[in-house]
């Protein structure tokens, strides 16, 4: 598994903060994990290298086991014969692979793939990703190095910090597309008196999501309109545990101390 310097950002941050066998939505995920079971701590992930790495083994595990959906849904579609045996060596093959590589994870952070989890930043650092155009401008280093193609613009601090970061970037994208849904049924719409409802609720709701981008400018130098890089330093991985789970690593705790 390979390491990444660092987490694209592009008009989504929720899988950032949160981390799901299916990288679900993180608020979804906490919320649904919090009703139907309880969360226990099994490992914090030090260092940007050490998060940097977890992120991209969790992708490339999400990656493996997609793979092996379509490969097993390729081998049950095929005829009998040699194109099938070749599928359902290369499905074998994938699931071994999958196998091994989940293992490495249990053993490094505690992580399967077949489980729940909340991963959640306590410190992190928000660069903006430059355009082209941009870094034409920037001044080229003196050292030999390539010319920063991102700049940070803040760094979050705690566990408090990083979600709110998170709810204020999920509110604006949850805005922005009621926004866009509105305006598709506003251009379809026939009824005149429809059509002007609907271009009242769009005015509004256009002039709350330019005044709700216009604070997270403010507090983060976060804009929908460009791209970031979120690089996380410091989180804490927690699984989504049945209540004897719990109550077992309640037990185990006193332990380990």
């Amino acid at each position: 598994m390979k390491f990444v310097k660092s987490i694209l950002v592009t008009s989504t941050l929720s899988s950032l903060s949160f981390v799901a066998c299916a990288q679900d939505d993180s608020s979804s995920v906490a919320s649904q994990a919090a009703q139907q079971t309880q969360l226990v701590k099994i490992s914090t992930i030090e260092g940007k290298a050490a998060n940097d790495e977890f992120t991209r083994n969790v992708q490339v595990l999400q990656a493996q086991r997609q793979e092996i959906v379509k490969l097993n849904d390729a081998t049950n579609a095929a005829p009998a014969g040699k194109g099938r045996d070749d599928l359902q060596a290369q499905l074998d093959a994938a699931v071994k692979r999958l196998d091994t590589d989940n293992q490495t994870m249990a053993k490094t952070y505690g992580y399967s793939i077949l489980r729940n989890y909340v991963r959640i930043p306590e410190k992190s650092e928000i660069f903006i990703v430059l355009t082209e155009e941009e870094v034409a401008k920037q001044a080229k280093p003196t050292d030999g190095s390539e010319v920063a193609k991102t700049i940070k613009v803040c760094t979050l601090g705690d566990a408090q910090a990083n979600q709110s970061f998170q709810n204020t970037v999920q509110n604006l994208q949850q805005a922005r597309q009621q926004a866009a849904t509105l305006k598709g049924q506003l251009d379809s719409a026939a009824d005149e008196s429809q059509k002007n409802y609907l271009q009242g609720q769009f005015d509004l709701l256009l002039k709350q999501l330019n005044d709700a981008n216009a604070v997270a400018t403010k507090s983060y130098a976060f804009n929908l309109n460009r791209q970031y890089v979120m690089s996380i330093e410091k989180s804490t991985l927690y699984i989504a545990a049945t209540p004897e789970e719990a109550a077992k690593a309640a037990l185990a705790a006193p332990a380990k101390n």
